[in-house]
């Protein structure tokens, strides 16, 4: 019995010392005295600390940070502050991690709303922004670009502003966009204070360039389409749909090169759009539809719809109006007028009947009657004059 209560003491012993152990190594300590300092209008660096007088098993520990790996207790970043900024900070040590630790930058008063740039040639991105109520007159936009997330350069401010009646509305950057990442801000005062809004644009996640244009030309029993390549990235960047109607019959094609060859037929006419997609390998985007080319005449079958249906159905409603008026009455026949007969039949009730002439009534014994004839009117004779 003793041995048995020895054994169960050990048990518990190994169990509780265990826990203890498990409990120190899934509770790394949490990082303290999160600070942030702006390096530029776009850029930040955020700090911290381990607390004072930690066990040295915890110095030499690493940090997660927006899904980044760190063995220092900085990081620098360039954000946008639309919608605002979360950072998390964690301790991570032998594989177990503290509890996160968040410093928040609260998304700014909203200067202007929808914000988008589109890149649309090889040296331009074309944005545009919608004002809200509070926008001020003195909007200003500014741009950098950076092919790291730790730093921008070349601040510049928008040449080429677009206006609209409530102010600008607009800006055409031109600069070289083979960089990765180009930043803005929207800056302006409102009420004696200063404010800003910035943004993120990735130019490749974000294209949209003029529809192509297309050229058709006729060459033996084909018709030859043919258009440019937009002026954004390399030719097999690109994929092309095509929308083409022959006579009444809709086609549709997908190609990534830049002509096509479609079956001619002299009797149809042939109307062609086209739209330039964007590679999912290269990025993102599209042009919109180009507008509608046209070869060839219009085809008899549409004239044949368009005209002779049309005065079909109009001499179709003129003889149906006329066959109408003509048999009304057999069609809707008047209501006959009741008879003499069933007239006087009706009003016998209503009154007594005068008759004229002699009229038979039987008789029947012990009765007597009493009939009262009346004599016709006799009506005055017209002496002639002497």
């Amino acid at each position: 019995m003793g041995t048995t209560l020895n054994c169960w003491e050990l048990v518990v012993t190994y169990y509780l010392i265990s826990l203890v152990a498990v409990q120190t190594i899934i509770e790394p300590p949490s990082p303290v005295n999160l600070t942030i300092s702006w390096k530029n209008e776009f850029c930040l660096e955020l700090s911290w600390r381990l607390p004072e007088n930690v066990d040295e098993n915890w110095k030499n520990c690493k940090y997660l940070i927006s899904d980044d790996r760190l063995s220092d207790t900085r990081y620098e970043t360039c954000v946008s502050l639309e919608g605002g900024v979360n950072f998390s900070v964690q301790t991570q040590c032998n594989g177990m991690q503290s509890q996160p630790v968040v410093h928040t930058i609260a998304a700014p008063r909203e200067l202007v709303k929808d914000f988008h740039c589109f890149y649309y040639s090889s040296n331009a991105l074309n944005c545009s922004w919608l004002p809200t109520n509070q926008s001020p007159e003195d909007i200003h936009l500014y741009y950098a670009y950076s092919e790291t997330e730790i730093n921008v350069s070349n601040t510049s401010e928008c040449r080429s502003y677009r206006r609209n009646v409530g102010g600008k509305t607009g800006c055409l950057v031109r600069v070289d966009f083979r960089t990765l990442k180009v930043y803005f801000q929207v800056n302006g005062t409102v009420n004696g204070s200063s404010l800003r809004n910035t943004f993120k644009v990735i130019p490749k996640d974000n294209v949209k360039p003029p529809a192509p244009k297309v050229k058709i030309t006729k060459k033996e029993n084909n018709l030859n389409l043919s258009w440019n390549h937009p002026n954004i990235s390399k030719s097999h960047c690109w994929n092309y749909k095509l929308n083409y109607s022959r006579c009444q019959e809709s086609l549709n094609k997908t190609t990534k090169s830049n002509s096509e060859t479609i079956p001619y037929d002299p009797r149809c006419q042939y109307r062609v759009q086209i739209k330039a997609v964007y590679s999912s390998n290269c990025g993102e985007g599209e042009s919109d539809w180009s507008g509608v080319e046209i070869y060839g005449e219009e085809d008899w079958f549409s004239k044949v719809i368009a005209i002779v249906i049309p005065a079909t159905l109009f001499l179709f409603v003129i003889l149906f109006l006329c066959c109408f008026m003509k048999h009304k009455e057999k069609i809707f026949p008047k209501i006959p007028q009741p008879s003499m007969t069933y007239k006087d039949t009706l009003n016998s009730s209503k009154e007594p009947k005068t008759f004229k002439g002699n009229l038979y009534v039987p008789v029947e014994e012990n009765v007597e009657y009493k009939i009262s004839l009346e004599k016709e009117p006799q009506l005055p004779t017209m002496q002639p004059d002497c």
